[in-house]
């Protein structure tokens, strides 16, 4: 006989104790040591074994479960080639290995055949007496799961065989087709659609477009995109830009350590509201520019304005650099109005960057909005849901498209209203649209500014969760607020990096910096820096007649300028002089009515060409009699 046998295998085929099978076996030379945890297994040849026990093994081997557990396992003794990485397995095949090892570990170590052995640990389970090891490892020794747990000889040595196969008990994986399929680059490209497509739109155009080489069935594509494709990858053509990043990796930043004005975030936002225009009344909508100190998310006031300007982003880096001082690092997005305009960065040596002392940067990848998640949060969490109580709200995502429809209508209706003179029919316009849009409407430029400032003082007097928590004057924790944060560095000893010595010469350098200036001429005790609008100080002015001065002016603000001459020196401050026939108005608001003429002239020029370009002539009857008429005169 070629066979091998073990100790185990003979006990079981003899149904001898296993001491004494092992003490008669002590002059015979193993064939084959199988390694194995604790000690080597001995393999025997059967044609060296006992002669009684040749005659057993033959005898046996006509039982058919013997010949198929205890035969087949001796065909092969030795390592198999292909062996299992325990690495490689999921849990769940580790726990199975583990349980089996067990089970098999304690077979061999019982003092008595295999079927008493297995007999045993079938009622002690069933009775639950079993240890907490061995009940563990027969409730996952099965890969399966099985309503009834009971083991068998046959299982047992099925174990044994593939263990002696694979070299681990671990139950084998079924992997899955991971071969690249003709249908694959085409479901993939179908599905990288900005328009974004249903699955079953999919499986129809692969079928016509295809024929026999698409999936088979589409569950066939379902299990495709659910199991065999990367989750992220089909998001690359239905998203891009913030979209895409949405679903990716971001990296999370921290302020702590930071002290005011070392670093400051800025960002516009165009108002999810429309308000009265602060010349014509229309409802339009604002822009308005925040900047925001990251060591305490302390937001300063507003930089205001109809478009995205320079003198709007000016004014807000203004009001935070009359608050915080001098920041080091000012972070924008990349909009070219601070980018590619020379007045902030560009001019080496007359650009804003340059004279204040500041370094502005921009996110290294254009469109990434979560570098400045800062003010992005700002406007999505909170201007836009204090937009809310207004009724001319209109963000398309949430205010319902028809009432806002019917109070844009009505808003128009108060607006003519209020050009004819005719304020009952304004106010009753203006009550109407708050009924409508149930929120407020705003009756001036000045009260949509005001309720803005009053959004930027409640910001930072609410609590703050990336602030340090704090106990409250109830006794219970919350996050500071950044009015609190800002007042501890300064309690700490923070201060400010003016620009100047003292206060009064950092208000100075402010104005010298971000105002514009104008070389003009006095003339009758007054100043015309721009628009036509007068400026007189009747105290001081009047010894300056015929003489040039420079005139220092903030764009948003018309009521006064300050006179200064040509080395800096002030002297003095003039006041609007109302006895002009124009419109009080600043600088900003002169630039716009600029633009607007020229578009009208634009627009102008293109009807005349319209005009050009009609071959026909246009008659004009000024009146034709009828039938009637004619009659009428007999």
């Amino acid at each position: 006989m070629d066979n091998l046998v073990n100790v185990k295998q003979i006990v079981a085929a003899t149904g001898i104790k296993k001491q004494a099978v092992t003490k008669r076996l002590k002059g015979i030379t193993p064939a084959n040591l199988e390694p194995h945890p604790g000690h080597p297994i001995r393999w025997y040849n059967s044609d060296d074994l006992p002669a009684d026990y040749q005659s057993t093994l033959k005898n046996k081997m006509r039982d058919a479960e013997l010949e198929a557990a205890v035969f087949p396992v001796a065909a092969a003794p030795a390592l198999p080639a292909v062996q299992v990485q325990r690495d490689e397995l999921c849990k769940a095949q580790r726990d199975c290995a583990t349980a089996r090892g067990r089970i098999a570990d304690f077979v061999r170590d019982y003092d008595g055949s295999v079927e008493k052995a297995i007999g045993l640990l079938n009622e002690k389970y069933a009775a639950g007496r079993l240890s907490n090891a061995l009940r563990w490892a027969f409730e996952h020794a099965w890969d399966k799961p099985r309503k009834k747990l009971k083991l068998n000889k046959k299982t047992y040595y099925n174990w044994l065989a593939y263990k002696a196969k694979r070299g681990s008990y671990a139950p084998h994986k079924v992997q899955p087709d991971m071969s690249i399929k003709p249908w694959h680059a085409l479901a993939v490209e179908l599905s990288n659609r900005p328009q974004g497509s249903s699955k079953r739109w999919i499986y129809n155009e692969l079928v016509k477009q295809l024929g026999d080489q698409s999936p088979t069935s589409y569950d066939v594509l379902c299990v495709f995109f659910r199991e065999k494709f990367s989750q992220l990858d089909p998001l690359k053509g239905r998203w891009s830009g913030s979209a895409l990043r949405s679903h990716k990796f971001y990296q999370k930043r921290t302020s702590e350590g930071l002290l005011p004005a070392e670093e400051v975030h800025a960002d516009g936002w165009n108002t999810h509201f429309t308000a009265p225009h602060p010349v014509t009344g229309e409802f339009v909508t604002y822009e308005v520019w925040h900047f925001h100190d990251a060591a305490t998310r302390y937001v300063t006031p507003y930089g205001l304005g109809l478009t995205e300007k320079f003198e709007v982003i000016a004014k807000g880096l203004e009001n935070y650099i009359r608050v915080f001082g001098v920041p080091l690092i000012v972070m924008t997005d990349s909009t070219k109005i601070v980018r590619g305009s020379a007045r902030f960065t560009k001019d080496p040596v007359r650009s804003i960057e340059e004279r204040v002392g500041c370094t502005i940067t921009h996110p290294k990848e254009v469109g990434n909005s979560q570098a400045n998640g800062i003010c992005e949060n700002y406007n999505t969490s909170w201007l836009d849901k204090c937009s809310r109580e207004l009724a001319t709200y209109q963000s398309p995502d949430q205010m319902d498209e028809l009432t806002y429809k019917r109070v844009k209508k009505i808003t128009a209706e108060m607006v003519k209203a209020a050009n004819k003179g005719d304020l009952i029919e304004r106010d009753k316009k203006k009550r109407e649209a708050e009924r409508m849009g149930k929120g407020r409407v705003f009756g001036s430029h000045a009260e949509a500014v005001e309720w803005l400032n009053a959004t930027q003082t409640r910001y930072n007097n609410r609590p703050h969760r990336s602030l340090p928590k704090v106990r409250g004057e109830d006794g219970k924790l919350r996050h500071q607020t950044p009015a609190e944060a800002l007042a501890e560095h300064i309690a700490n000893g923070w201060e400010p990096a003016l620009m100047g010595e003292t206060r009064e010469n950092h208000e100075a350098w402010l104005v010298d910096v971000f105002h514009p200036r104008t070389l003009v001429k006095v003339y009758r005790e007054a100043v015309t820096p721009y628009g036509g609008m007068r400026y007189r100080n009747p105290d001081v002015l009047g010894h300056w007649n015929g003489k040039e001065v420079v005139v220092v002016y903030d764009v948003h603000d018309w009521q006064s300028v300050r006179v200064e001459e040509r080395d800096g020196t002030l002297i003095c401050v003039a006041q609007f002089a109302a006895d002009t026939p124009y419109r009080a108005k600043t600088a900003y608001e002169d630039a716009e009515d600029k633009r607007a003429r020229a578009q009208i002239r634009h627009k102008e020029k293109g009807i005349e060409k319209i005009r050009a370009r009609n071959p026909g002539a246009v008659v004009e009857i000024e009146h034709v009699q009828t039938i009637t008429d004619f009659l009428d005169l007999f």
